[in-house]
């Protein structure tokens, strides 16, 4: 982690994505439940699905750590014959690197089962073939010839962030506020388009929440009235990338599990999907459940500890830990 990199509470992060909620996709009264069905763990509602889309972090790991029980409830919707599809919205790496950090930490997942915001980028970028510079929140050895056009990272320069014609905001670990202030500035002087490879606001990384790319594009457009246009969760191309892999499944036999209610639940819902919520490891770890449902409008139809909770993660098969 960077020394650099900012870090949010529980209480500043769910009152970001209240603030901004606004800007997301809106989901019809009716299309939330009334209730929220709590089971023990993601098995226990198995059979009702035949596509379980799963977001990475406070799902499958927080931080480096896969989530307790995780791996093992993974492996077993495989051996049921289950679809398995991982939407992330970790933009700062590549397919090939999430995959081998996933397969590290014990999961068996294939390229066609990642769908990562990254690939969104590119095809958003192509809206916009008349600018032809770019500005980018990433490090200087993000891969950005996958990206059309001139890509440069923005540092310290002022003289970039007023040259270049949009901007691309992808990793937030080693940005400043004084990066920060100059994107503010130059978007005020000069509104140009934001896009944004990563619109969460946060990541829980085990111990602490991460400051993501989305929070300083909202933090921008508060600034400077431009408003950033997003890919990834709870956008709908991560979602239509899902369904399109998938044309055999019906859509009523498709569920999301996520661990934030204004990505994961609200990008299911508007997709028309079943939805899981887990707080175990999560973003809503020790938190009061109902009472973010309460205050966001927002609510999943099932909730679990953990998709793997009460599940050994060991080599002699699935083995229930006594509550």
């Amino acid at each position: 982690m960077s020394a650099n990199r900012l870090q949010l509470d529980f209480a500043q992060a769910l009152d970001a994505y209240l603030r901004y909620a606004p800007r997301l996709p809106q989901v019809a009264p009716d299309a939330v439940p009334k209730a929220t069905d709590y089971v023990d763990n993601l098995l226990a509602i198995a059979d009702q699905f035949d596509l379980i889309v799963f977001d990475a972090f406070g799902v499958l790991n927080s931080g480096q750590s896969a989530i307790p029980g995780a791996v093992k409830a993974v492996a077993t919707l495989q051996e049921m014959g289950k679809k398995i599809a991982v939407v992330t919205n970790d933009a700062s790496s590549s397919g090939e690197a999430i995959l081998a950090r996933h397969r590290k930490r014990g999961f068996d997942f294939d390229n066609n089962s990642l769908i990562s915001s990254q690939q969104f980028v590119a095809p958003l970028m192509g809206e916009y073939a008349d600018i032809t510079h770019w500005g980018a929140m990433a490090p200087t050895d993000w891969p950005f010839d996958i990206l059309p056009g001139r890509v440069e990272p923005l540092g310290s320069d002022p003289a970039l962030y007023d040259a270049v014609g949009g901007f691309l905001l992808i990793d937030s670990d080693s940005w400043t506020d004084t990066q920060q202030a100059l994107l503010e500035q130059s978007l005020k002087d000069n509104p140009r388009p934001v896009l944004v490879g990563n619109p969460d606001i946060c990541a829980p990384m085990g111990d602490f929440l991460s400051v993501e790319s989305g929070y300083f594009a909202h933090l921008a457009g508060d600034a400077s009235g431009v408003m950033p246009q997003c890919v990834g969760k709870p956008y709908h191309h991560v979602f239509e990338e899902v369904l399109k892999r998938h044309p055999d499944v019906d859509r009523s036999r498709v569920l999301m599990v996520g661990d934030t209610v204004h990505t994961d639940v609200l990008g299911g819902l508007a997709s028309g999907i079943k939805t899981l919520l887990v707080h175990q490891g999560g973003f809503l770890d020790g938190q009061d459940i109902e009472g973010v449902f309460a205050r966001s409008g927002l609510r999943p139809h099932f909730c679990a500890r953990a998709i793997g909770h009460g599940i050994e993660d060991d080599a002699d098969g699935v083995t229930a830990k006594s509550a």
